[in-house]
């Protein structure tokens, strides 16, 4: 990117309007704006930028010209469009950003405004009309782009204390009050209009010596909503507190003594602390006092200081709330306001305990912020507690300050993994921070003070954008205080940095859907104006789209999932989509089940699941889209839509996990919900793979990743009795099995191993409850035989080997299902070696089908380790053809002088467990073993157990089954392979090989033939029993003697042929590919003809003998020969037609009767 053109603009006398013109065509990336009198360029002193007034709107417009492509064959015609677009100039060094795409550059700018001057530098590129095409390819990695910390002072999560930024923006104000009285005032005692006006405003404190004679409750209340010093006098608070206990008692005592409370909750901390232990709440409150929400509200609100919520959390509070809460004949909301204030006064001492217990309740102490942070009052008490409150403040500080990462604790979506009591601290200082600075925001929005305003939005944009504050920052602005701020922010004319910084802010807010449920957030979103800086018409329109959607209430959510998803999906009409669903969510949260089913039934006229099942659909359609291999070119999706996409697939899929336990789908709803999730749960893997993982895509895709494994599980314990019998879980295996093989247009090996992990989580652990294992194993494994098989044989060997464990330790022999699958790869392998033996299979073939026998190998070297090795033994024993399928799969190796990499592996261990087997695999067993010893890279160890292994084997084979030439030319070949490698011969292999001549000289008694050893000459083993001998005792030395004299050598030796390793990748070119491809596309030919005494059933109507004998039908029974029937055709006065002719000559056409 390069300076392009530095201009001081005048506008003309008419229109406002000036011009650039460049000298060739450009591409602009940026427009950067100065203020007046700044030196832009240190090499150039002389240039000072002139730009008046000081903030002002321009509307900019860009000539379009198309680039021509070196390939194209003609130059379009020039244009005179316009490409508009506008900058808010706020004052100050500014850079606007300008993305005019690949495919235009322009020559000409226009800009059009109310300015009398504007100084700006214009940097992009200039755009050459000769560009050619690259001729080779170079690959290049992307740059990695890692997120650079806060800086400590504007981390309060790593301070040890988070209210020091705060304190730090407050003295930009000038002579501005401390910022526990700018959390009072602002939050919790409001000031009325008249008394921002006051000269005395923000000192305006409660004088609680002047009481009067006439004091009451009513006074009491009314001279608590004026904030007491913090110097006050520790006599004047107790007094004050015990002429309030003293007020004669009338009918709203309840109402007033909570209001005091309520009041006394924000202010000093001694106040809340006196009244408490003069008045008797037990009987002040109870159930014929409590009787309306008002007096319950301010309860509520007061439990949020810690020593009003230590006071009520006794056991007769918490009996009367629980009355209230469970009384079905109260009003709602007084229930609901007493189960929040029951969860509060219980979050408090969480909360306290979190600070000094490392295995606290984390998360039951979030959830206390989380609605803490929903309204002001709280809100403001709160935070008054944490700041102020001795206890409270030195129980956080105590905690040492450790720089780990904020957990996402302000999530809807619940989790199940607790943070550490380090991060949890951290969050909280991070929460504390975060809601001091909004309050110093509101202080000076107040005033108004825009350098303080200006700088406090500042530091809440960096959060926004900053992993673990955000969520913070977007829950607290929430408060219908902060919206309403906002809202009055976007009327931003003259643009100012505060106007932008906000609309930013509401735009970022509309991001979720849950922040567009709340009706004060819904009010801002629609009383946003078009004078806006940085709000496009587009934005608003859709931020719009979607509050109206809640403005319309549970019709409009119901409107909005019945219209079809629009297709390709914008990032607004997803957002709409989100917000239907998350009212969907909040009508469930509120309401019972089957109440707000049969709502949306009255307004749909179909099932919430049916509608559910028609919206997932098509989302899958676009995820999948995004990562199908069969997309060209790739989709060019933004990435905030992807998250989107992600995002609302989990929404979707929560929503099912509500339904289903209690609402069964059927069969078909089932299968169609089962296919989905799995290639959504593909795709989410994909996308952590495609974008970084701080980044949103990836984001969302972890979150719905966990939701496709809840709400696989979900479906499968669905009952059998809304399957017709069968239980959910075999349906969803069935359908997950079959899947696996059908990618349908994915990465078909990526896909196919992440159905086999989503399999993984739907096993049952070993340690399921035994009713559980009792269905997997009897009605839902032995179902799926067939497709258990289909899918094993394509999982890579890692996984191959887990999954026929996972089975086998799940069945615990019951079945058999994993012995079964590893006896079908046994003999799928020997078909396949015995395939090898044609010779007139293509090469491609070939080596494709080695590597497979290589994987084999690798698999049974794998699986015959650890604790499946016994079973894997014992199942290849008991089986009838499975010891005789291996026994051909080691000989035609053997002949075929095949050595896959783990064959010698396999065959050590097997030969531990020789002895349940029969002679045909032992002799197998030895013969591979001595094979085995040709690799130039055999170990002595390695040798040493082989050797004896063989021996120890071949011994115990009846000698009347072994084939005579056969047992010496192996043994002539192993004698000639260990004579090359006698360097690595040790003394136990040495006695070894004795031991194998004895036998030979032992049995050649009984088989003379064994005697003749012809593959090795007789000199050569001469030596070979010299260098035999320089290892031995003297004992083995004569046994050596004693067996060679009974053997018979050949005159020249003949040496075995080189055995060919075998490993299990494969190398094949593009016509390779092809070529097998083609192997299995059938040659096209002509349906065999049908015969014509076909019986009855076959015929597919028969026409009535009254119709045979019809005049008009006499030629329906002649049959045409050679070209007859074409000849008629051709006759025909219909022979104009498009069909071709038939190439049948001999067609017969009978008709039976």
């Amino acid at each position: 990117m390069v300076l392009l053109q530095w201009c001081t603009l005048q506008p003309s006398e008419k229109g406002s309007l000036a011009a650039i013109r460049f000298s060739c065509p450009v591409r602009v990336h940026s427009i950067r704006i100065f203020p007046s009198n700044v030196k832009p360029f240190a090499q150039c002193p002389d240039v000072v930028s002139r730009t008046e007034p000081s903030a002002f709107f321009l509307d900019v417009y860009f000539n379009a010209q198309p680039i021509v492509s070196p390939d194209a064959k003609e130059r379009p015609k020039h244009s005179n469009a316009l490409v508009p677009t506008s900058i808010a100039y706020a004052g100050g060094q500014s850079d606007f950003a300008i993305d005019m795409g690949s495919e235009h550059a322009t020559r000409l700018m226009i800009v059009k405004g109310e300015f009398e001057s504007v100084s700006m530098a214009i940097y992009g590129k200039v755009v050459s009309e000769t560009h050619t095409s690259p001729s080779s390819y170079e690959p290049r990695s992307l740059p990695t782009v890692a997120p650079a910390p806060l800086p400590a002072a504007l981390d309060p999560a790593n301070s040890r204390d988070p209210t020091q930024l705060a304190r730090q923006l407050l003295r930009l104000i000038p002579d501005a009050p401390d910022l526990a009285l700018v959390i009072r005032l602002i939050f919790c005692l409001k000031p009325s209009n008249d008394d921002w006006d006051l000269p005395d405003f923000p000192y305006l404190h409660a004088d609680l010596e002047d009481t009067g004679s006439d004091f009451n409750l009513e006074k009491a209340l009314r001279l608590t909503t004026r904030p007491v010093p913090d110097d006050v006098s520790p006599d004047a608070v107790t007094r004050f507190a015990e002429k309030v206990a003293h007020c004669e008692k009338d009918l709203n005592q309840a109402y007033q003594i909570a209001g005091i409370l309520y009041n006394a909750a924000s202010q000093h901390p001694s106040m809340a602390k006196s009244l408490l232990d003069v008045i008797d709440l037990q009987k002040v409150f109870d159930l014929s006092t409590i009787d309306d929400e008002t007096t319950l509200l301010r309860l509520l609100y007061a439990s949020a200081n810690v020593d009003i919520a230590k006071r009520l959390d006794a056991p007769w509070f918490i009996e009367l709330l629980s009355s209230i809460a469970s009384e079905l004949n109260t009003d709602r909301e007084m229930r609901s306001i007493a189960k929040r204030l029951l969860a509060r006064l219980r979050g408090w001492y969480v909360l306290e305990d979190a600070f000094s217990n490392t295995q606290g309740d984390f998360i039951i102490a979030s959830q206390t912020l989380e609605d803490i942070g929903t309204e002001e009052q709280s809100f403001g008490i709160w935070l008054e507690s944490i700041t102020t409150h001795g206890d409270v403040v030195s129980s956080l500080a105590e905690n040492p300050v450790l720089h780990v990462p904020l957990p996402h604790l302000l999530s809807h979506r619940l989790t199940n993994t607790s943070p550490s009591q380090d991060e949890f601290v951290a969050f909280v200082r991070a929460y504390v921070g975060v809601a001091c600075v909004l309050a110093v925001y509101a202080w000076s929005d107040s005033l108004p003070d825009e350098r303080c305003r200006a700088r406090t939005f500042g530091v809440l944009r960096l959060w926004q954008g900053t992993d673990g504050y955000r969520e913070i920052v977007n829950h607290l602005l929430l408060l219908r205080q902060m919206t309403f701020r906002l809202e009055c922010m976007t009327d931003n004319d003259p643009p100012t940095q505060s106007g932008i910084d906000a609309e930013h802010i509401l735009v970022d807010l509309a991001k979720n859907p849950r922040a567009i449920l709340r009706p004060n957030f819904v009010k801002c979103i629609l009383n946003i104006g078009t004078c806006t800086s940085f709000i496009t018409d587009d934005e608003r329109s859709s931020m719009r789209q979607a509050a109206f959607v809640v403005d319309d209430g549970f019709a409009g959510a119901v409107d909005e999932l019945l219209r079809p998803v629009e297709r390709p999906p914008t990032f607004g009409s997803l957002r709409t989509l989100r917000v239907a669903l998350a009212m969907m969510e909040k009508e469930f949260d509120e309401d019972e089940e089957s109440r707000v089913l049969d709502d949306f039934w009255e307004e749909a006229k179909c099932g919430l699941t049916t509608c559910l099942s028609d919206l997932l659909a098509p989302i899958v359609d676009e995820i999948r889209a995004q990562f199908s291999l069969l997309q060209r070119p790739p989709l060019r999706t933004g990435q905030d839509v992807v998250a989107q996409l992600f995002w609302t697939a989990d929404d979707i899929l929560r929503l099912f996990l509500r339904l289903v336990p209690a609402y069964p789908l059927p069969s078909r709803f089932l299968r169609a919900l089962t296919t989905n999730v799995a290639d959504i749960f593909a795709c989410t893997d994909a996308a952590d793979l495609r974008y970084s993982q701080t980044s949103q895509p990836s984001l969302a895709a972890q979150e719905t990743r966990q939701t496709c494994i809840d709400m696989i599980r979900a479906l499968s314990e669905q009952p059998p009795a809304a399957m017709r019998g069968k239980p959910g879980a075999q349906i969803v295996l069935r359908v997950l099995l079959e899947h696996g093989l059908h990618s349908n247009g994915l990465d078909p090996t990526h896909h196919l191993l992440q159905v086999f992990c989503l399999i993984d989580f739907l096993l049952p652990a070993e340690d399921c409850p035994e009713n559980q294992r009792s269905l997997w194993v009897q009605s839902v494994i032995p179902t799926a035989l067939k497709e258990l098989s289909a899918f094993c044989h394509a999982l890579d060997t890692e996984n191959k080997v887990h999954f026929i464990r996972r089975l086998s330790a799940l069945d615990r022999g019951a079945v058999g299902v994993g012995e079964w699958l590893f006896l079908e790869e046994v003999k799928n392998i020997s078909q396949a070696v015995q395939s090898l033996k044609e010779t007139e299979i293509p090469e491609p073939r070939r080596r494709v089908i080695q590597s497979q026998v290589a994987l084999f190998f690798r698999f049974l070297s794998e699986i015959l380790q650890g604790s499946s090795a016994q079973w894997c033994v014992d199942s290849l024993a008991d089986a009838e053809d499975a010891p005789h399928s291996l026994a051909l799969t080691f000989t035609a190796m053997s002949d075929l002088r095949m050595a896959p990499l783990h064959l010698g592996d396999v065959l050590e261990s097997l030969a531990v467990a020789y002895d349940v087997f029969d002679n045909e695999l032992r002799w197998a067993l030895v013969v591979g073993l001595w094979r085995s010893l040709q690799a130039p890279d055999v170990t002595a160890s390695r040798l040493e157990r082989r050797l004896g292994s063989s021996v120890k084997i071949l011994t115990t084979i009846t000698p009347s089954y072994l084939d005579p030439a056969t047992v010496t030319t192996e043994i002539g070949w192993l004698i000639l392979n260990l004579e090359r490698y006698t360097e690595v011969l040790t003394g136990d292999g040495a006695q070894s090989i004795v031991s194998l001549l004895q036998w030979l000289s032992q049995t050649a008694t009984n088989i003379p033939k064994l005697s003749d050893v012809h593959t090795v000459a007789s000199d050569q083993f001469q030596r070979f029993q010299d260098r035999l001998k320089d290892l031995l005792p003297s004992e083995w030395k004569e046994r050596l003697d004693a067996a060679s004299c009974e053997l018979v050598f050949g005159s020249t030796s003949t040496p075995p042929q080189e055995t060919t390793v075998v490993s299990g990748s494969v190398q094949l070119s593009i016509h390779d590919i092809e070529e097998l491809l083609r192997q299995n596309i059938p040659t096209p030919s002509t349906p065999p003809r049908r015969p014509l005494n076909q019986d009855v059933l076959g015929l597919v109507t028969v026409s009535p003998p009254a119709l045979l004998r019809s005049p008009a039908v006499t030629g329906l029974t002649k049959t045409y020969l050679n070209n007859d029937f074409r000849q008629l055709r051709q006759s025909s006065a219909r022979a104009n037609t498009s069909r071709l002719p038939s190439m049948h000559v001999d067609v017969g056409v009978a008709m039976a009767a």
